[in-house]
């Protein structure tokens, strides 16, 4: 562990280009730098344990890692602290939440600014290519430093597959595919369950979406700027609702929630397939008792073009403005992201999670070393990233509200699979409501 430190110091100390701060440098206690995650589990711990070896690399700074609830509460408890005056100096911030801080004028110093403050090189260009286009600006710069990069795919279970008769090397490529395989899993009682799904807005609209080059919303899915309108109800996602719906009569798809919690389904054996974000990887080879593989989402073939690139997900780091904060906490926030970014700790929790690595050196690292190799299905989901089919919606989106707006759709969507109101007025009602969010979030920022 000394070692591992010690090069972990090196390295980052090279990448910056200016010296280590010395033992003689760190007067009286070390300044204080918060940082807020919104991750629990393994990936919590390993963040955790991040912010320890940093603080036992040198001894200026004390980074203090915190757990303030979910991506949304955490979203609503630095709100507060900024409007208070002393917001976390960096927090964790799911994707949903980016047009929020991208809108939130004044409250956000860019990460590029950060860097160059202290006087630390960074070059956008060292991440990955749908990373850095998701959280940068047109001049190239970046707003936010990517860090747990993830994206959707599918995980399933290849002794319940043998058991029911299917090809366990061969999972379904296609929406047609995987119904007919979770019948056969039910009809050959393989499993409890065919089908589940994590995170329902963030792949069956979202990631859906992007899969088929399909927009949301105009103004290039909110990133050209405001008054966007929702337009996601239409006859492919119509389609997919309606086959989720359908699917439930003989449990050849079980709902499991909102979030995550439909991967206890899946790690338990109870569902044989599961649609999840990859970093979740990690947690099911620690827990699964069974074989497992990974595929790419889903798509349905007869889209035109079929199937595109998946969508960034996860979440990035965002550094927070705040009134008497210091150049000297400035730059111990640009050394510890300096940190999180060196190649040892990002194929650190690359390997570990399974999320992806956010930068194209530890990518290449993780290559070089024959990881992916020794570990089939690690590379499905940065390949569905950055070797996927691009089009001109495949980008990822930018809205105020989308945590709400996810929320709505969740509730009439749910209605909808509880068999309370058809799949067509769910739509309906879940982009006119979201239109209304739209609306009341360009009052707040003009």
């Amino acid at each position: 562990m000394q070692s591992r430190r010690a090069l972990l110091a090196a390295l980052i100390a090279m990448a910056a280009g200016v010296p280590w701060p010395a033992a003689a440098q760190g007067k009286g206690q070390p300044i204080e730098i918060q940082f807020w995650m919104g991750l629990t589990g393994l990936a919590g711990e390993l963040l955790t344990k991040y912010g320890e070896e940093f603080n036992k690399s040198q001894n200026e700074y004390r980074v203090v890692v915190s757990f303030k609830g979910q991506y949304p509460e955490q979203r609503a408890a630095a709100i507060a602290a900024y409007r208070a005056g002393n917001p976390p100096h960096i927090m964790q911030m799911f994707d949903a939440g980016s047009g929020d801080m991208m809108s939130a004028k004044g409250a956000i110093v860019p990460v590029s600014e950060v860097f160059k403050r202290a006087g630390l090189q960074f070059d956008p260009a060292d991440f990955i290519a749908p990373a850095r286009g998701y959280y940068g600006l047109p001049n190239g710069e970046l707003l936010s430093m990517p860090f747990n990069v993830s994206t959707a795919v599918l995980f399933y279970n290849k002794d319940a597959f043998r058991k029911a008769g299917l090809d366990p090397e061969k999972p379904p490529r296609t929406w047609p595919e995987l119904v007919q395989a979770a019948q056969q899993i039910r009809k050959t009682n393989a499993a409890a369950c065919g089908f589940t799904t994590t995170w329902l807005a963030w792949i069956m609209l979202e990631q859906f979406s992007s899969r088929h080059n399909l927009p949301i919303g105009t103004q290039n899915n909110g990133r050209a700027g405001l008054n966007a309108e929702l337009i996601f109800d239409t006859p492919l996602q119509r389609r997919m609702v309606q086959t989720l719906v359908d699917m439930q009569a003989d449990k050849s798809f079980d709902y499991g929630g909102r979030s995550n919690d439909a991967a206890a389904k899946f790690i338990s054996g109870e569902c044989a397939m599961m649609t999840q974000s990859s970093g979740g990887h990690g947690a099911i080879a620690r827990d699964a008792k069974f074989s497992f593989g990974v595929a790419p989402l889903p798509y349905w073939p007869d889209v035109a073009g079929a199937p595109f690139a998946t969508t960034i997900g996860g979440a990035s780091l965002w550094v927070f403005n705040a009134p008497n904060r210091t150049a000297a906490e400035y730059r111990g926030v640009a050394l510890f992201l300096n940190y999180l970014r060196s190649t040892p700790v990002m194929t650190d929790w690359a390997k570990q999670t399974g999320f992806l690595p956010a930068t194209n050196a530890a990518f290449k690292a993780m290559r070089d070393e024959g990881f992916f190799q020794k570990n089939p299905g690690r590379d499905v989901p940065i390949l569905s990233l950055i070797e996927g089919k691009q089009g001109e919606h495949t980008a990822g989106y930018r809205f105020g509200r989308w945590t709400e707006i996810r929320d709505i759709y969740h509730e009439e969507v749910e209605r909808a699979l509880q068999g309370k109101q058809t799949v067509a007025a769910a739509l309906q009602n879940a982009q006119r409501r979201g239109n209304e969010l739209l609306r009341a979030f360009e009052r707040s920022v003009n």
